[in-house]
């Protein structure tokens, strides 16, 4: 049985194929087109879970999309029509593009559907988010957190899985969302909303919660677990879009002039975003309460774009009731591709779960032979090293920075070994180094560590696997001045625990390296430059290399140096 998940519709795109539960290809479309959360039919991944797979779309069985159109325009349309009087040519536009949208996506869906007998499911956006995490999930029963910008109207989704069940117990609807609180602020701040929060998470760091009590009068805890965002600090009520983004004067008069993209970042900007930062941790926290007096069980997963905000999902861990909590990595809008297969397999068709996201290697591989043809089009010199682990390990010790290209490409945002920037996390100058001449990005952007499974714990104060980069935290203090490369300003880490069970190769570059310095940890950021997707095919791996300050790029068993 072959089913396809179709996620991420509005942005975010992209496609996973699960052939009898086990999962067979996951990835996101902008992979392919080159273009940060490409939207749309994402018919280039379709393409390549097909392929990965030897089969085409007669061979599909069910399809899945993590909307449901018609409680989606019934949702936002009158919404959108009761705010004309206030902001008319926004509305409108609003209005006409919403169904226009969703006209196309009812067309697409008819071009895919090429056999008779393949049935097509729509699955509600927050259920498909909660899928994607519980469903591939180690836990045979969990409580459920699901908050983004807006699914079809519902902006927050508790509940409770069991077996291959999934239980509502709460939601909360648009416009009190979190998700759109944190892309307002980052508006505000001088960033791009939907695609920098992460920006603002690190930003947060620098800064004092000063603002707090402001952050407390716009989002308004409740007693039964849930909340309410304050109309009087914000625009989006009427109009997302305008010039002055979404906060009102109001917000402006309390926290200042709204800050311009490349203006100089102030110790009030830097303030402003850890009182964001604060007010997302402790609503999640209030959140999470509730959600474990509701439930009763001891483990939590985390789902939907909130659920990338690695420092909130620390707190939970730390901090709430539950013992353990898991985040799948691509948490993100992407990811309901994911979950839409999944709720297909195991909630509608009822099949026993056989199928828990140990590593997130599931995109486009290429072998050596590949490789070797693109160096020899090009005409470039390299070296073939059969001891290619230790080759690297070597050169990231004399201080080299490594362009690395191996195996499956990673599902989710974060590179994980496969597609990474690779460099020494024991020098203290590295991150300056690698944000000025490879990455091209504001300086107090940190750098994440990755480090042997084992030895994880005799560096950071951290007790579960961190296989997907998705929590931050604390670095042990007499271990920061051995790695400052990737120790942020704060003492923290984003930390990536590595298992040589699945990346055996990248396992051996820490323990090489750990063998030649004494510390078993690299510096890991994602293969691309500031804007542009992680790198997909060797050839854009090549132009990346000789665009930036990489100084050494691996790919396979092949060496290229400049």
């Amino acid at each position: 049985m072959y089913i396809l998940g179709i996620g991420g519709y509005t942005l975010d795109a992209a496609a996973s194929l699960v052939k009898d539960g086990e999962l067979i290809a996951a990835v996101e479309e902008e992979r392919f087109t080159r273009r940060k959360h490409e939207g749309g039919m994402p018919y280039k991944a379709i393409d390549y879970c097909l392929k990965e797979a030897n089969i085409t779309l007669k061979d599909i069985d069910h399809i899945g999309f993590s909307y449901k159109p018609w409680l989606r325009i019934s949702k936002r349309i009158p919404y959108r029509i009761l705010k004309i009087p206030k902001s008319p040519f926004y509305s409108f536009g609003y209005i006409v593009d919403e169904i226009h949208s969703t006209g196309h996506y009812l067309s697409d869906l008819r071009q895919l559907k090429q056999n008779d007998n393949t049935r097509i499911h729509f699955i509600e956006h927050h259920l498909a988010h909660a899928a994607s995490v519980f469903l591939t999930s180690p836990f045979e029963e969990s409580a459920i957190l699901s908050m983004d910008y807006m699914g079809e109207w519902t902006s927050t989704l508790m509940g409770k899985g069991t077996g291959s069940q999934i239980e509502k117990i709460k939601e909360i609807k648009f416009p009190h969302s979190l998700g759109v609180l944190y892309a307002a602020v980052t508006k505000y701040l001088g960033f791009q909303h939907g695609n920098d929060e992460y920006k603002v998470m690190g930003l947060a760091s620098y800064g004092k919660p000063a603002y707090i009590d402001i952050f407390k009068d716009m989002v308004k805890l409740l007693p039964d677990g849930g909340y309410r965002m304050n109309p009087d600090y914000f625009t989006y009520w009427a109009s997302a879009g305008s010039r002055e983004g979404f906060m009102s004067k109001k917000f402006i008069d309390a926290c200042g002039p709204i800050r311009i993209k490349d203006q100089e970042i102030e110790k009030r900007h830097k303030d402003i975003a850890a009182s964001l930062q604060k007010i997302l941790e402790e609503t999640a926290l209030h959140i999470t309460n509730y959600l474990y007096k509701k439930t009763g069980v001891k483990n939590l997963c985390i789902a939907g774009g909130v659920g990338l905000n690695c420092s909130m999902n620390y707190r939970l861990l730390r901090d709430s009731p539950f013992e353990s909590v898991f985040v799948q990595p691509s948490a993100h809008d992407a990811g309901t591709s994911l979950g839409a297969a999944y709720y297909i397999y195991n909630t509608i068709l009822g099949k026993t779960r056989n199928f828990v996201i140990r590593h997130a290697y599931w995109g486009p591989e290429y072998s050596n032979e590949a490789i070797k043809a693109e160096l020899d089009l090009d005409k470039l010199k390299y070296t073939h090293h059969r001891n290619i682990a230790g080759k690297c390990a070597e050169l990231i010790n004399d201080g080299k920075i490594i362009g690395w290209f191996q195996g499956r490409a990673e599902w989710g945002p974060r590179a994980l070994g496969n597609r990474s920037i690779l460099a020494n996390a024991t020098r203290d100058d590295m991150q300056d180094i690698v944000n000025k001449y490879v990455k091209h990005r504001e300086d107090f952007r940190p750098f994440a560590p990755a480090v042997l499974k084992e030895s994880s714990g005799d560096y950071f104060d951290f007790d579960q696997e961190s296989p997907f980069m998705l929590f931050i935290c604390d670095v042990k203090p007499e271990k920061r001045k051995l790695i400052p490369a990737v120790t942020h300003t704060d003492g923290t880490a984003r930390v990536q625990t590595v298992d040589s069970k699945y990346n055996k190769l990248f396992y051996d570059v820490i323990k090489n390296f750990g063998e030649i310095s004494g510390i078993p940890i690299v510096l890991n950021t994602s293969f691309n430059v500031a804007g542009e997707p992680v790198v997909t095919t060797p050839k854009e791996a090549i132009r990346c290399f000789f665009s930036t300050g990489i100084d050494c790029l691996i790919m396979g068993n092949y060496l290229l140096e400049k």
